[in-house]
């Protein structure tokens, strides 16, 4: 890849980022590597955007955001599914603090097989993934309510299964979420045996008082206002589509000094969510938050 690109290549991204000094970096690895990455970077004044979930637990993430906060850090963490048009929609249509009273996110993703074909098992150890479907695809839907509504979490209640594949990793999850207000979140994910175009799958149903709006097939949202009256939206749905757009943000976000998309807080606070889902799976009981 550096030979078509023209470029240098280094063995050691360390050793890159202190020789080329570059002005922001696009940073992934394991999941257990990314804490001890990204606080190299803070430390360097590297501007950068991290693949979520940035450590392997919110303790991790949290002493990260501490440390971007103190040093005036530019860190941004790729929620893409922001950028789509259906979430841009519900804005305009509900304002920047939408009250959905029940909410429900399912996302169903490739067969574990093709970590092993991509030559990235380590997504299938606990000890170096943190966890399966659930903190690797899952976390992004407790971020998608919290940008949607901007309510505020009150307890979690999850049940997780690695009835499937048999891998170390859950492979199935689903969360339940009770905001402060009453207001319910539910999100349910997995890996699957189905493999592109059918995966990844991605469907959605918000309520609010003044509309419903939910998913239909991979590339439409409709929407229903308290008459009945229907509306509809085309755009994808998913993370994949919207990602060279996060990209393409950052880059513009940063050159002109305003913050991403999303940021290494919006990371903690989704991050919490999959913490408190794991220890409910494992307790059997309701994990009350803060």
């Amino acid at each position: 890849m550096a030979k078509d690109l023209g470029a240098r290549f280094y063995a050691d991204p360390r050793e890159m980022v202190q020789k080329e000094r570059p002005d922001l970096v696009f940073a992934l690895g394991r999941h257990c590597d990314m804490a001890g990455t990204a606080r190299f970077l803070l430390e360097e004044g590297i501007a950068f955007a991290m693949e979520k979930p940035m450590g392997m637990n919110a303790g991790e993430v949290e002493e990260l955001a501490t440390l971007a906060n103190l040093k005036g850090a530019f860190v941004a963490a790729p929620f893409s599914i922001r950028m789509n048009p259906w979430v841009g929609k519900i804005k305009e249509l509900e304002g920047p603090a939408a009250d959905i009273s029940h909410a429900s996110f399912r996302f169903t993703s490739g067969p574990t097989s093709r970590y092993y074909q991509t030559g990235n098992p380590w997504h299938m150890k606990k000890a170096e993934s943190g966890g399966g479907c659930l903190i690797n695809v899952g976390i992004h839907f407790p971020d998608l309510y919290f940008h949607l509504t901007g309510k505020k979490p009150k307890s979690v209640y999850a049940v997780t299964s690695n009835d499937v594949y048999g891998e170390e990793v859950e492979d199935f999850a689903q969360v339940t979420m009770e905001m402060v207000d009453g207001a319910l979140c539910i999100i349910e994910c997995s890996y699957s045996h189905a493999v592109a175009p059918w995966t990844p799958g991605f469907e959605f149903s918000l309520h609010s008082k003044r509309h419903h709006f939910r998913s239909m097939g991979k590339e439409v949202m409709t929407w229903s206002d308290q008459l009945g009256n229907p509306n509809y939206l085309e755009g994808p749905h998913g993370n994949t589509a919207s990602y060279p757009a996060f990209v393409a943000d950052t880059i513009d976000a940063f050159q002109n000094g305003r913050p991403p998309i999303a940021t290494i807080e919006d990371d903690v606070a989704s991050l919490r969510i999959v913490d408190a889902a794991y220890r409910s799976a494992a307790s059997g009981e309701v994990v009350r938050l803060d």
